[in-house]
């Protein structure tokens, strides 16, 4: 259910004082994604805490104006659908915090070019299109913190978890306490049960599909023994028991492999008659 009307957002009441929040539309591809708003509660954070919601600056606004003072906002990683917009949180009062390996990415689109190694591929240029493409905008100051840290806020612990199949210093969330994780651009990227998606990105040199398995595994068993609710960056809110999100990343990654090996096999089986003919026409000539 939709707690507010504002034309573009859409925000879900998970909890008492926990929201899901949702930009509908994106102005390119690779510019939002979707994040928590953990509001104050007596006894445990005296201001807002952002987790990860990348959105526009315009709805940065109106959520602050209806819910700030924002005091916090916690970044995953450092993808452009992840730092684009988060200049304007910086810019209505909130302190940034970051994954140390990918901290500079908010900072400048050069730390951006050479983190994933852009600079080896293609031109800077290039990239200060896309980022034009996605209305980046750099911050001016982030507090870094090294994936698997606790993060205490007021009274409230955030711990993070090393997803780094994904990227090099991606995190998910557990409010151990709210019994909530929020696993961030792991994978699971479905709008709703009946849709399907992408499943887990890996495109990166310093990505890992062996360590992206163990990472889905690892959510897996925290959500289980921990968590009563799930989300993620861009898929609906996940309930207790339901093991869906975990066999549908897995999956998408099991149909990959098979399509490579498959396109492996037809390469090897040309070449291997391009050999035959070859040493056929040498015995006919």
């Amino acid at each position: 259910m939709n707690l507010l009307n504002i034309p573009g957002l859409e925000i879900i009441l998970i909890k008492k004082d926990i929201l899901l929040i949702k930009q509908l539309k994106p102005p390119f591809r690779f510019s939002c994604s979707d994040g928590l708003l953990i509001l104050p509660k007596n006894g445990r954070n005296s201001g807002s805490i952002v987790i990860d919601a990348n959105i526009e600056p315009r709805f940065v606004n109106k959520i602050n104006k209806i819910f700030g003072p924002i005091s916090y906002y916690i970044c995953s990683h450092g993808h452009m659908d992840h730092i684009a917009h988060v200049h304007q949180w910086e810019n209505v009062g909130a302190e940034i915090y970051a994954p140390n390996k990918e901290a500079g990415n908010l900072l400048n689109l050069w730390n951006f070019y050479r983190c994933y190694n852009f600079d080896k591929m293609i031109s800077y240029e290039e990239i200060e299109k896309f980022g034009e493409i996605n209305k980046y905008r750099n911050c001016r100051k982030i507090n870094s913190y090294k994936p698997g840290r606790v993060l205490s806020f007021d009274k409230i612990d955030i711990r993070t978890i090393p997803l780094q199949g994904h990227s090099i210093g991606h995190v998910g969330f557990l409010l151990e306490e709210e019994r909530l994780m929020h696993i961030s651009c792991l994978g699971f990227d479905k709008k709703s049960p009946e849709l399907d998606g992408f499943g887990p990105w890996y495109g990166f040199k310093q990505c890992s599909i062996r360590q992206y398995i163990k990472d889905i595994q690892k959510v897996r068993d925290i959500f289980h023994k921990k968590c009563k609710l799930l989300t993620s960056s861009h898929s609906y809110l996940v309930e207790e028991n339901d093991n869906n999100p975990f066999e549908y990343m897995l999956q998408k990654i099991k149909e990959r492999h098979m399509k490579i090996q498959k396109s492996l096999m037809n390469l090897n089986n040309f070449s291997l008659r391009k050999q035959n003919l070859g040493y056929l026409t040498n015995r006919l000539c």
